[in-house]
This record gives structure tokens, sequence and C-alpha cells, in this order.
């Protein structure tokens, strides 16, 4: 809620262009902070990893060198409040009226807002002291072996950051009818029917980094060089989705041809031997329980199949490979198990873990959805599955994949996560539903 609020005001100065959503309130991202990059293979969906070293322990500066003192300081909003009042659509106030108005697509009355001013404050390291502090510096082999690259990996470091000034204390109270529901609030921002009373309030903590920068760092003969540009991730990859001037139903459609050209791929699962898929999928709900191992499975499984291999420092994953050499299986099946890791990889953090551990029935019922989606009939039964029941942990995902084409254009408008349109997120997790459906030790009908 702070964050989604705070981006308003951000967006409206203007100060959001080269700005990246921190997901995670405690990573702190602090300027010099070095991060990889990664990307998988089949979706282009950045992932953010700070590392545990600075760009000034990577050139092992002195001391009396260190630059974290050379950056500039600058207040973007002095006292900010907020305050949220809905009946059908409101407005979003900041406190020198910078926000202007923003309609709320929700019905009832709700009120939001921060129980006292914080100002918000932008910090930014001066780019040209950097440049001519690091630029050629010798970088020892051990040094960059450390961070553990892989070939498509991109190594960046925090050159700004945009966080609060003080602990702030948010409120909300609402009384909704035809509201969120908690799991879709949480996860989509998905218009539902319901009624419900709601109070939440929660802290952010002083200093908290809700937006930061980053500066993408280049070798050339062991010399570190510090780009010209910020780095950016560049949305035009996902063509279609990417353009704004999309229609609902070219939106939805748009989905469905993607379905149809990948989830033939996952079929080759359905060929393992039913203790394979039982011995697999154990080890692949082990692994997406820690997101960065999951990641480094999918890194993993594409050096594979460029033919290229290294030790894996990770005992899970090697374990989860080992399975697949000692199977034997074809290349076709290797291929839809990159598939299913890559769609998994793909998903918000939370989500593996639910889908991986699910029951056979959820996962059944999740399958029916998705083959209603491809025919434009999925609607969600009467009989539903605990997991898939109005506040159970998967009820988010069922509702998502029966949004029809306006309400999947609404969510799309809405949006605050632009490395991961809806669209792309609706796709990813039914390609996952079907592969995790294929694995299952046992077929129900």
């Amino acid at each position: 809620m702070y964050q989604t609020e705070t981006s308003a005001v951000l967006k409206n100065v203007g100060a959001d262009a080269e700005l990246i959503s921190n997901n995670n309130l405690n990573n702190k991202m602090d300027l010099l902070t070095l991060v990889k990059v990664s990307e998988g293979r089949f979706w282009p969906i950045p992932k953010y990893k700070p590392m545990e070293f600075s760009l000034s322990e990577l050139a092992e500066l002195e001391e009396e060198e260190d630059t974290c003192k050379d950056y500039n300081e600058e207040v973007l909003v002095k006292d900010f409040t907020t305050t949220m009042e809905t009946k059908g659509s409101g407005e979003i106030g900041g406190g020198d009226d910078i926000v202007g108005k923003a309609k709320i697509e929700a019905t009832g009355d709700t009120v939001d807002g921060l129980e006292q001013p914080v100002s918000i404050i932008k910090k930014k390291a001066d780019i040209k002291k950097l440049r001519n502090k690091f630029s050629g510096r010798k970088i020892k082999k051990e040094n960059m072996e450390l961070l553990g690259l892989k070939d498509n990996d991109k190594l960046t470091f925090v050159y700004q950051k945009v966080y609060n000034s003080g602990p702030v204390k948010m409120i909300r109270k609402s009384n909704k009818s035809g509201s969120i529901s908690a799991s879709c609030q949480k996860m989509l921002h998905v218009l539902i029917k319901g009624s419900k009373k709601e109070v939440t309030s929660f802290t952010v903590p002083e200093n908290s980094t809700f937006g930061f920068g980053l500066m993408e760092l280049k070798m050339d003969d062991e010399e570190l060089k510090i780009t010209c540009e910020p780095f950016t991730h560049k949305t035009g990859l996902f063509g279609l989705f990417a353009n704004d001037a999309i229609n609902s139903k070219e939106m939805l459609h748009k989905v469905k041809e993607e379905l149809e050209t990948k989830d033939h791929l996952l079929l080759p699962l359905g060929e393992l031997p039913e203790s394979t898929r039982r011995d697999l999928l154990k080890k692949l709900s082990e692994l997406a329980e820690d997101g960065d191992t999951l990641s480094l499975l999918e890194q993993t499984l594409d050096q594979c199949t460029k033919g290229t291999s290294e030790h894996v420092p990770s005992e899970a994953v090697s374990s989860f490979m080992d399975l697949l050499d000692i199977s034997n299986i074809s290349s076709a099946v290797k291929d839809a198990v990159h598939l299913l890791v890559s769609t998994l990889d793909t998903l918000p953090d939370e989500v593996p873990p639910l889908l991986t551990c699910c029951s056979p029935d959820t996962l059944r019922v999740l399958n029916q959805l998705v083959d209603g989606l491809k025919d434009s009939r999925a609607k969600l039964p009467e009989s539903l599955p605990v997991p898939l029941q109005e506040g159970g942990e998967l009820r988010w995902a069922a509702e998502f994949i029966c949004l029809n084409d306006q309400k999947l254009k609404e969510l799309s408008d809405g949006w605050d996560r632009p490395e991961l349109p809806p669209e792309v997120l609706l796709e990813v997790l039914c390609l996952a539903v079907q592969g995790l459906s294929l694995m299952q030790p046992t077929t129900n009908p």
C-alpha cells in the first residue's frame, strides 16, 4: 500500500523513469551495492539479487579511497501524507498537492492514510566521480569468481535509491462491497464479488528502500568499466504485450496464442515413468522453497542445453540434475523439464512453493480452468478443493485464470510491475499448472 502510493508520487514528479521497484523491503539496496541481474531463457523477466559485496570491495579500495560519501541527496516530497476516500472512485493527495487525482477501481467506502507525515528522499551517487575513481581498475579473477556470474548475467551496482525519512505507520479501514478479495488484493488487485470489513495497519521502517537505480559494470581484460547509461529493463521484449494500444480482446487472444505455441512442449513430461515423476516433483518442490535455488536450477538447465556444464555449488540442484542423468531421458523430456522450471522461476517467489506442493485435486481443477481459458469458457465450479475456496491460498490463481477480456485489460491498466505484465503472468501460470499436472504420479480423469 505504502509502496504503491509513494510510487504514484514519484511518477508525478518524474522521478521514476530509472527506478526499479524494490519488492522486498528487507533489501536496503545501499549505494554501491553490487546487484546481479538474471533473466530466464523463455521469458526475459529480470531477477535482481543484491550481493554481499560492494563496488568498493570488488575493486579493493583502501579505506581512505572509499567513495561512499560521493553522493547527492534531495528531498523529493516533503511531509508526504496520503488520504484515499473511495466510493467507486477517489483520489490520492500528496504533501504539496503533487499527485493529483487517480481513479480507484472499487466500490464501497475506503479510507487509507499515513498516521503522520514523512519525507521521501532520493540519494544518488556522483557518477562522474565514480567513473574517475573506478574505471580502468584491475579486478582480481578470484573476486569475480566469488560473484558466481553466469553467461547471461549482468553485473550492476546501485547508484541511486529512494527511501523514507522516518518510520511510517500505514492505516487502512474499509467497508467494501464488490471489492477485492484478500488474496487477489495481495497478488493481483483483481476485482471480484464479495463483502467484507477490513482494518489493516503496519509500519514501514525508517530508511526503507522502495525504489533503486542500477548502473551496469563491464570487464575488459580484467579492467573495470562503468557504462554511460543506467540499466533499464526493455519491456519491448514482450512484443504485443508491451503495446499500450492493445485492446482487451487482443490481450487475451495473445495469451491463448502463446499457450498454443508452448504447451505441447510440456507433453513429454507425461512419458516419464511414474517413479521418476514422483522423485523429480519431490525435488522440485524442495527447490521451489528458495527462489535463488530455483533460479540456479533454471540457469544450470540452460547451461546444459547449450552443451556446457560446470560444478554447481548447490547440493539440491546437483541432486535434481543427477535424477535427470540417471533416468536416461530423451532431449525432448529434458527440454520439457527446462520449460517447466523456467515457468516456476518466472512466477513471483511466493507462488512456486504453493503450486508444487498442492494436491492432485487442486491441480486437476486448475488444469480444467486452463483448458476452459483456451476455449473461452473458464468458470469456477461450485465444488472446489479447500485451497481454491474463498480465502484459500490459491484462490487468486483460479480467479486469475477465469478473467474475461475486460477484466484483464482493467488489471493491465493499473499494473505496477512493468517487467512482468499480467498477460505474461497469466501465460506462465497456465503453463506451470499444465506442466505440474503432467508430473503427477497418478492421473485423475
